[in-house]
């Protein structure tokens, strides 16, 4: 019986696009942190069907104003925009094998996302209401609690790999590692453009 070969020999043994397994275990992985994002907002717009005054009064401090303040949240959206910047900047420069600009890059990579977490406690002191006050609160926590952990668990990932380049230098393997977290840091910052919206202007338009 004769049976087909495919000779792969002349395969590289590790690559750096979407051709590699992980690229696509990756990518999987945000479909299903976007649609835990979806069903958080499908419950917040579900809540505004059932307030007359949105966000809703703090009648124990006599407070009719609760929009959440703007001013951290703005800063911290921008600088998440801006982070992208560097971000694909070590993209590019991990396809090129330059092992002097991911170091740089990385490093930048690390202390604006420590910024960005820093920045999202302060808006937490921003929204007005405690998590369990009640269900607007409670959601509204939720939203930027979950971003928050993913907020950490990028700037981890981006530490541990900024270690990496320090200490052992990179290759192909590890240069696919840094850019699947790119991709990663891409949709934290993506995702939050229209969280952001909700959350912090949604009480203002709706």
């Amino acid at each position: 019986m004769n049976t087909a070969v495919i000779d792969v020999s002349e395969l590289p043994a590790a690559v750096e696009d979407h051709t590699s397994p992980i690229w696509w275990g990756n990518l999987f992985l945000l479909f299903i942190e976007t649609t835990m994002f979806a069903l958080v907002v499908g419950t917040y717009f579900y809540l505004r069907m059932n307030f007359t005054h949105w966000p809703p009064v703090r009648s124990d401090v006599a407070l009719y104003k609760t929009d959440p303040k703007l001013g951290f949240a703005t800063a911290n959206l921008l600088v998440l925009i801006v982070s992208c910047v560097p971000m694909f900047i070590v993209d590019r420069a991990c396809l090129r094998m330059d092992l002097r600009k991911v170091q740089l890059g990385m490093t930048a990579m690390v202390l604006i996302g420590l910024v960005t977490v820093a920045l999202r406690f302060f808006e937490f002191s921003g929204l007005k209401f405690r998590w369990d006050d009640n269900a607007y609160s409670a959601v509204v926590w939720t939203m930027l609690g979950m971003h928050l952990l993913h907020l950490i668990t990028g700037t981890a990932e981006n530490l541990l790999m900024t270690v990496w380049v320090w200490l052992k230098g990179f290759d192909i393997r590890h240069a696919r590692d840094v850019r699947v977290g790119a991709v990663y840091w891409y949709w934290i910052a993506g995702i939050w453009i229209p969280l952001y919206a909700i959350v912090y202007f949604g009480p203002r338009w709706l």
